[in-house]
């Protein structure tokens, strides 16, 4: 346990140097500077508990926030470089706070089509966090309505090759093991339809 722990921290601090190497002569939008700064704390102490909620908070907590703080792929600019690492620590805390953090994951989500980078990286990492807890992110899906479901398996989805897509079956069978036998077919049949696309 103490070696995780000392591992992550020399992690954390690796990304963290990295990030402040970055130019400082970009403006950060509210937003970016907020999860900037509370990434910053927390890579000071990554085991603080009360740092880890406050990084949790900091995060964007939906998708057009999310995406304008991690993927400006017009000038490369805000998180988007370093986008990574900023994930990274947004997973690591969902060990204490899995609730929260997959959450967060859904609202984002929810109104997410898929692309490259920030947006990739979170939809693996979300598809990830329902498998391992299951019970907690079929809670969460049954807030949403029929729509935003719909958009949030559509997102979890869509990936050019499902055969390297293993997470993918395996939040399929923690489904089905934990009787969310309904859900678990939408899913497939969600797979099915995106496998019939052209482009995968």
């Amino acid at each position: 346990m103490n070696c995780t722990i000392k591992t992550a921290k020399i992690l954390l601090f690796i990304a963290f140097l990295l990030i402040i190497s970055q130019s400082y002569s970009q403006t950060l939008i509210p937003a970016a500077a907020k999860v900037k700064a509370a990434y910053e704390k927390l890579s000071a102490d990554p085991g603080s508990k009360i740092l880890q909620q406050s990084y949790i908070a900091a995060f964007p907590p939906d998708a057009k926030t999310f995406r304008s703080v991690f993927f400006d792929t017009v000038k490369f600019g805000q998180l988007y470089t370093s986008s990574h690492y900023y994930l990274s620590a947004f997973n690591t805390c969902a060990a204490a706070y899995p609730k929260e953090v997959i959450s967060k994951c859904v609202d984002i989500g929810k109104h997410l089509v898929w692309d490259a980078d920030a947006v990739g990286d979170l939809q693996r990492m979300s598809v990830f966090l329902a498998t391992a807890h299951v019970s907690i992110f079929v809670s969460k899906f049954k807030t949403l309505s029929k729509a935003e479901q719909n958009s949030l398996i559509s997102f979890y989805t869509d990936v050019e090759n499902h055969r390297a897509y293993s997470g993918y079956q395996k939040l399929i069978d923690a489904l089905n093991t934990s009787g969310d036998k309904e859900l678990a077919s939408r899913f497939e049949i969600a797979r099915t339809a995106r496998i019939r696309k052209n482009n995968h």
